[in-house]
């Protein structure tokens, strides 16, 4: 039978679409649906951050009236020309295991951006650079992570088949076994102090505020790197509206120099701790235990979110001091928060940023999972 691909234009295919993966990847034992409420926040029109400051279409692909695949194109308006150029961006890219199916899907995806005036596409991105960017190629069989997608080994060859060339990896980096590699009160801490950089809590009062302060020290961190696209308001409203319960003080903090915020970093716990056995779509009981757990239940893994130092100290010894006290601290916190810590994760690390590669090598992180982007010139149909 073809594969005919149909957008998504109400809201009973949107609700299909945001479902479709935990169906199209049950019988692989590593994959853990998230939660339908939790996709809503990125992919419903009304909730989404991306349509904010840009657009988006979805697409199901069927065969014989089932659903065997989606995809996604989107346009984000926030992105600078800098970042890649006239491209649109691909993602939520799910299939079965057929390249018919996954090139049909690419095809209307690229027909869209070059029907938006698009020269270029990248991706796979669910919507922004910001949220769950890159295809899973290595480390399928790890624990489910938040903000972390998940793809079955064979979506790679398809992809490629499709014309598509990979771009960049960016790495997750795990430090396990966190009791042998903390160290006490260092003396990085203790020249920090002395030179007047002091680390404070988020001030949960007004989370607002500093979550505002850690998006604007972020996007001045990171704003010369590969693939950077700003961090909008829009985009951290979830942290203080509906995953305010998880954003503990501890866990997140700003970093000052004379009154000044010049570092910001948090780690945000793995919530699939709490809801991977629930389903995507939790009974009335499930919803009681996540709502116990969400209050009583002592996170073990987390990751790392949001690290960055101002540009003003890129490259200087007390940019580099200031980091590695954030790191350590960060840890600490962790660790003092549940003394059974297992692990914890940073993400979005480019293959290529050697600073921070040596950074999490000396606190003894290793990569555990690779993510890649692709990209395709759309000067030719």
């Amino acid at each position: 039978m073809p594969v005919v691909i149909e957008p998504v234009n109400t809201k009973a295919a949107l609700g299909e679409f945001m479902r479709l993966p935990g169906r199209l990847y049950r019988d692989f034992p590593a994959y853990v649906p998230p939660l339908t409420m939790d996709r809503k926040g990125f992919l419903d029109p009304a909730k989404a951050p991306l349509y904010k400051h840009g657009k988006a279409q979805y697409w199901i692909a069927r065969r014989d009236g089932k659903a065997i695949g989606r995809i996604s194109a989107q346009i984000d308006e926030a992105q600078p020309e800098a970042t890649f150029g006239n491209a649109g961006l691909f993602g939520c890219l799910d299939a079965i295991d057929d390249r018919a199916v996954v090139e049909a899907l690419l095809s209307v995806a690229v027909d869209w951006l070059r029907g938006q005036g698009k020269t270029r596409a990248v991706g796979p991105c669910l919507l922004s650079m910001n949220e769950e960017a890159g295809l899973l190629v290595e480390g399928h069989d790890e624990p489910p992570l938040i903000m972390t997608p998940w793809h079955p080994p064979y979506l790679e060859q398809h992809v490629l088949a499709a014309g598509f060339s990979a771009c960049r990896d960016l790495h997750h980096w795990r430090m396990d076994n966190i009791a042998d590699h903390l160290r006490t009160l260092s003396e990085r801490r203790r020249t920090v102090s002395a030179a007047g950089i002091t680390i404070r809590p988020l001030n949960m009062r007004d989370v607002q505020r500093d979550l505002e302060i850690m998006r604007l020290v972020y996007n001045d961190a990171w704003k010369d790197n590969w693939g950077f696209v700003p961090l909008e308001p829009e985009d951290l409203a979830g942290l203080s509206q509906d995953l305010k319960p998880f954003v503990r003080p501890e866990l997140g903090m700003i970093v000052e120099r004379a009154g000044k915020p010049v570092a910001v970093a948090m780690i945000f716990p793995n919530l699939f701790e709490i809801t991977a056995d629930l389903g995507a779509d939790p009974s009335i009981l499930g919803w009681a235990k996540l709502g116990y757990r969400t209050f009583f239940h002592k996170f073990s893994t987390g990751r790392i979110i949001l690290l960055g130092v101002l540009s003003e100290f890129r490259q200087s010894v007390t940019g580099a001091m200031i980091a590695m006290a954030m790191v350590e601290e960060l840890i600490t916190r962790f660790t003092n928060y549940n003394h059974d810590l297992k692990w914890v994760e940073a993400g979005w690390v480019l293959d290529n940023n050697e600073r921070l590669r040596k950074l999490l090598q000396q606190f003894g992180f290793s990569i555990t999972r690779t993510l890649r982007l692709y990209d395709r010139d759309l000067g030719t149909g």
